[in-house]
């Protein structure tokens, strides 16, 4: 959409109340679910045998996980669940047959 002159035919939409705490609630539940399902993905991989790019993608991901950690601790929600859902990713690539 390309708004002209500033001017928008769109509703405004307002944030009221508990929203802030809501979203800050929100990504946290999600990272721990992200982070679970890395977890999972390598218990599977456990006992493969790895090529070199494999091992450095799994440490990659303990390397994500371990930010996505401090990131959380530190105060920073968003920054949190950004790095888990890299890790999460990866950690797909990695259980793909």
């Amino acid at each position: 959409m390309v708004v002209k002159n500033g001017g928008s035919n769109e509703p405004t939409v307002e944030l009221k109340g508990n929203t802030t705490a809501e979203q800050a609630s929100q990504p946290r539940y999600t990272t721990e679910q992200l982070t679970a399902a890395t977890e999972e993905n390598l218990k599977k991989i456990e006992g493969r045998k790895l090529d070199a790019n494999q091992q450095q993608m799994v440490s990659q991901i303990k390397e994500f996980m371990e930010q996505s950690k401090k990131a959380i601790v530190d105060g920073d929600p968003e920054r949190g669940h950004n790095l888990a859902s890299k890790a999460q990713l990866l950690s797909n690539e990695l259980v793909k047959p």
